[in-house]
């Protein structure tokens, strides 16, 4: 009879105790099984992955250096984990690709773990731009109202100098006539002695006087349309140098680099320029720019290549507009 409940219900109660506990070390156990992923994938870790391969290759950071045109700074905080850098997440990142794949790290996943890491700093400033579109917007439709502006003042000055220059030809027989005058002057002194050497020569003389007054006339008609064709030659230059010509930038690379881009004040872009490849923008005002690496980098503003400052490797917030072409 005892052994029917009273040895069942005392161990059941037990075995509740024990499995809590184990629940409450499993939840104990899991967070440090996330940590340990994170903490191989940190940037210290690569960085040291990194210095490795450049010892096993017998390879000195001066050396690297003069390969790559990377400051030996940014060479040593890329191997001590990104510390005390000063350059932005985007050209950091065009940086170690560039230093791995000269060690021949690109199937090690080294490039993307670093570009995964260093992207999570640069997502606020992402955010602040995206606030920014709705005024970059609104301001798309000033171009139109200025070209509208530039178009009837192309147009009425036309107008301006076509009514005027009607009106000239009326002044300019003023001129004709002191132009003529020394051809009937010169006619006069020849005149003059065939008259008193024969009356059979004056006879003859007479009838040519007439002559030299009808090639008057024909001159100043033609004196006035050479004017005219001159006149309206000048106006056609001005019209066209009135015409506002786009801006167009072509960016060329002979190694993989990052670039950042801003296309008449409209959101900034980062782009990266793969080798002998050419990337081209067009615009209507002006460019904002910024290098990661001026010595493998190619600026060209309507076919015509701009110099760029090489004393620095990086060149931040550069404005190229038409006050640039020659």
């Amino acid at each position: 009879m005892p052994r029917k409940k009273v040895v069942n219900t005392g161990p059941k109660k037990e075995k509740f105790i024990p499995l809590e506990d184990e629940i409450i070390s499993e939840e104990e156990v899991v967070p440090e099984e996330e940590i340990i992923p994170e903490e191989e994938e940190s940037l210290q870790l690569l960085g040291q992955q990194i210095r490795e391969a450049r010892i096993t290759k017998n390879l000195s950071l001066e050396s690297v250096s003069g390969h790559l045109h990377i400051p030996l700074n940014t060479l040593q905080s890329i191997e001590d984990g990104c510390k005390g850098n000063v350059l932005p997440p985007v050209f950091l990142r065009g940086l170690v690709r560039s230093y791995c794949l000269f060690l021949g790290l690109e199937n090690t996943g080294i490039i993307d773990k670093t570009d995964r890491l260093l992207k999570s700093d640069d997502e606020n400033e992402q955010l602040n731009l995206k606030s920014l579109r709705p005024v970059y917007e609104n301001r798309e439709s000033k171009p139109i109202g200025i070209i509208l502006t530039v178009l009837v003042l192309i147009v009425g000055g036309f107008f301006v100098y076509s009514f005027y220059f009607l009106q000239t030809p009326f002044s300019f027989n003023g001129d004709n006539e002191t132009i003529t005058e020394p051809l009937v002057v010169e006619v006069e002194p020849i005149i003059e002695p065939v008259q008193k050497s024969t009356p059979a020569i004056q006879e003859s003389v007479s009838p040519a006087e007439p002559s030299p007054e009808i090639p008057e006339v024909s001159t100043e008609i033609t004196l006035v349309e050479k004017k005219q064709t001159e006149n309206t030659q000048i106006i056609q230059p001005v019209a066209v140098q009135n015409t506002v010509e786009p801006l167009v930038l072509e960016v060329e690379a002979s190694e993989d680099t990052w670039i950042s881009i801003a296309v008449d004040k409209k959101e900034t872009k980062d782009v990266l320029l793969e080798a002998d490849k050419i990337q081209q923008w067009e615009a209507k005002k002006q460019y904002l720019l910024t290098l990661g690496n001026t010595h493998a980098v190619r600026v060209l503003l309507n076919g015509r290549e701009i110099e760029t400052n090489r004393a620095h490797q990086l060149l931040t917030d550069w404005v190229i507009d038409a006050s640039l072409l020659p």
